[in-house]
């Protein structure tokens, strides 16, 4: 592989990269904003500790008045606890890759992301006309793991289940993106 190849496998990549996962600057920024605030009051509270003569004693009576407040240990617990939980969260959501609902693939000369809707609408049109079945009365969704298509069928008139599932997995390893099936067939049908 000659280095012009290699570099357009690597901006492949990337671009693979960028349009399946979300971007989390809105999460960053918040959590970043938050530590913000946190680190400017505990620095000013610091300062008036250092320069204010009464501060100590202020400090004191009115961490006692909200410690009263809480007359058992169980509310400053639960507060705690609470702000454990939102910290935690904001770092997550800053930290870990958001993915989207897409699927990419690659080869040496195309890179190629589809969303996982596009998928499902195409499952559902093979299905519709495979089965005989209007598109409104199939659903799919394609998930990360398997693909999910329901089936409602016409009243009085049995479906082709293992014709629908066939149908549905053929799409998807001819477009490249094999998952498994999962075939769910409504008790009742719709009158036509």
């Amino acid at each position: 592989m000659n280095s012009a190849s290699k570099r357009e496998q690597s901006v492949y990549r990337r671009v693979v990269r960028r349009e399946t996962h979300s971007a989390r600057t809105t999460a960053a920024a918040v959590l970043a904003t938050v530590l913000v605030v946190l680190l400017v009051a505990a620095l000013a509270l610091g300062v008036w500790w250092l320069v204010a003569p009464g501060a100590r004693g202020e400090l004191a009576d009115r961490l006692s008045q909200v410690t009263s407040r809480a007359d058992d240990g169980g509310t400053l617990v639960a507060v705690g606890v609470l702000a454990l939980l939102v910290g935690l969260a904001l770092v997550l959501a800053a930290v870990l890759p958001g993915r989207l609902r897409r699927r990419a693939r690659r080869t040496d000369r195309v890179a190629l992301v589809v969303d996982d809707g596009v998928l499902a609408d195409a499952v559902v049109a093979a299905v519709a006309v495979r089965c005989g079945l209007d598109r409104r009365q199939i659903s799919a969704s394609v998930g990360r793991r398997r693909t999910t298509v329901r089936l409602t069928p016409t009243s009085g008139v049995p479906v082709d289940r293992q014709a629908a599932a066939d149908t549905a997995a053929a799409v998807l390893d001819r477009v490249g993106f094999p998952a498994p099936q999962r075939l769910l067939v409504a008790d009742q049908g719709v009158i036509s």
